[in-house]
């Protein structure tokens, strides 16, 4: 794993996001959007530095269309970001994804909410295509 990598760690029907933010004291840390398990537990999420646990797997999905940062300029986002914040976690507008591809690339994008969010334009397309 090198610096700034972005993880994915399979959570069933989504997946959480972290970013490898290298080893302290001999064990690997990442910085990730988080919140206590429960229904609406994201809602009080904050940004965290913490350990890589396992099961996460390096998963850089867009560097094929989007330039990664330097590890410079990612330090920068992330000292910001820890300490100013990240804004209030919205599961489609500001979730754990966006917050890693910000860190990595410098632009927040989520894939996950951006097929949460065609997907429901579709099915009102074809409703409103099959009523009238």
């Amino acid at each position: 794993m090198n610096f700034g990598d972005l993880i994915s760690y399979s959570r069933g029907f989504y997946t959480h996001w972290a970013v490898y933010t290298g080893k302290e004291k001999g064990q690997d840390t990442v910085v990730q959007f988080t919140g206590e398990p429960g229904l609406n537990s994201k809602e009080g999420a904050k940004v965290m530095k913490g350990l890589l646990e396992p099961g996460g797997k390096v998963n850089n999905q867009l560097d094929w269309k989007l330039k990664p940062q330097s590890e410079t300029e990612m330090k920068a986002t992330i000292k910001k970001i820890l300490q100013d914040g990240a804004g209030k976690y919205d599961v489609l507008g500001n979730n754990c994804e966006h917050l890693a591809t910000r860190i990595r690339y410098g632009k927040a994008q989520s894939l996950q909410a951006d097929t949460v969010v065609n997907t429901q334009r579709h099915f009102h397309d074809e409703v409103a295509g099959n009523m009238g």
